[in-house]
């Protein structure tokens, strides 16, 4: 019964879609999830007022430049547990997890942590 339904989910046309919290318009989502305008500074990076952060847990080239196809200024990061890709910083989860569910739709492994 288990293994039926997840062949039916992982087939289903849904499965491979967008989230409905991501636009059909791809830039709009690639433009920036790490930097913002402060003033007239640029603030690139992990941003202390975004603790729910979306991470592939991978350290490869590869995979960086996989995210980057969706988000342009994800960049490798390190933690004591190990390297991953940063994709995108947020203040609320919500967000993060959309973005989460948008680079998992495209197969990445992506996944939302809270850093405080």
């Amino acid at each position: 019964m288990v293994a039926t339904v997840l062949w039916e989910a992982l087939f289903c046309k849904g499965w491979a879609q967008p989230p409905n919290c991501i636009t059909k318009n791809l830039p709009e989502v690639t433009k920036s999830a790490n930097s913002f305008q402060q003033s007239n500074v640029i603030v690139i990076g992990k941003v202390p007022d975004r603790p729910y952060v979306v991470v592939v847990p991978e350290k490869s080239d590869k995979v960086l430049n996989l995210v980057r196809s969706y988000i342009a200024d994800a960049f490798l990061a390190q933690h004591r547990l190990g390297g991953y890709v940063y994709a995108g910083g947020f203040s609320q989860r919500e967000s993060a997890e959309c973005l989460s569910n948008l680079l998992r739709s495209h197969g990445l492994d992506a996944r939302v942590v809270y850093f405080h």
